[in-house]
């Protein structure tokens, strides 16, 4: 056995035995389980001017998932045909179309086309282990409203195909499509993990409506301030030699009272703050 494979049993174990640590910590001290304390939180939110909308607080489950950060993008990338033109940057490839390349013209059209244009392997490599991000392409770091450079689009590597369609929120795992403000491709680039596979089960894992309380006992949803959206999705956690590890984590869109939008990130695994 070589040194990698040594390590990687190590960390596994050391992983599965904090999963198993924390799934109890989260049963035994998970903030908020008295119903009563909940509501009394929730009427607090709303005496403080916090819309949030319909909250879910069914049971769900999920695990670490692991990953290699596709460092063969690059000897890939030949599978494309010859209408692009591509450039690599570390573990990244940037497709751009040598020709012209309309989308539509608005948003929903364009990414409508480019749902068509990921399956096609001559295009996109590897392109069926992506879906649509509407979550980042509205609220996240790289949304862009109609200016002079254009729009962009997010599709996000699929993380757990079996549970609801959960996706990577990380760069690591995510196509971005750069168009002009006429909805004509300017160009792609694309980051991909490669033997994604889930290192263990947790069998409970908090609900949207305890993460949402915890952001606001943290102090992180302000007075009057509006909830614009919530999603479950698969952040990274840590990188040891080239594997990455991630955890599942709420988001929370929230934008206050003078217009200001950001994003609460709180761990789905023990309902803390994630950065």
């Amino acid at each position: 056995m070589n040194l990698k494979r040594i390590l990687l049993a190590f960390l596994y174990t050391f992983l599965i035995l904090d999963a198993v640590l924390i799934y109890q910590w989260v049963n035994v001290n998970q903030p908020l389980s008295d119903p009563g304390s909940t509501q009394s939180v929730k009427k607090e939110m709303q005496m403080d001017g916090i819309n949030y909308g319909q909250l879910k607080n069914q049971p769900i489950s999920g695990a670490y998932v692991a990953g290699d950060q596709d460092s063969q993008l690059k000897d890939k990338r030949k599978q494309l045909s010859n209408d692009w033109r591509t450039t690599e940057s570390e573990n990244s490839i940037v497709a751009t179309p040598k020709q012209q390349m309309h989308l539509g013209n608005n948003q929903k059209e364009a990414v409508q086309n480019l749902e068509k244009m990921i399956k096609d392997p001559s295009q996109v490599i590897d392109g069926k282990e992506y879906q649509y991000d509407d979550f980042l392409t509205d609220f996240g770091q790289e949304a862009v409203t109609k200016n002079a450079e254009g729009y962009t689009i997010i599709f996000s590597q699929i993380a757990e195909s079996a549970n609801n369609q959960r996706v990577f929120t990380s760069q690591r795992g995510r196509i971005q499509f750069n168009l002009d403000e006429g909805f004509n491709l300017k160009n792609y680039t694309q980051n991909h993990i490669s033997n994604v596979e889930s290192l263990r089960s947790i069998s409970a894992l908090i609900t949207e409506e305890d993460a949402l309380i915890n952001a606001y006992q943290y102090n992180e949803i302000p007075n009057n301030s509006i909830v614009q959206a919530s999603r479950l999705s698969y952040s990274t956690l840590t990188v040891v030699r080239g594997d990455v590890i991630f955890i599942p984590i709420w988001s929370f869109v929230v934008k206050d009272s003078a217009n200001d939008v950001t994003i609460v990130r709180i761990n789905a695994l023990n309902g803390t703050l994630a950065r």
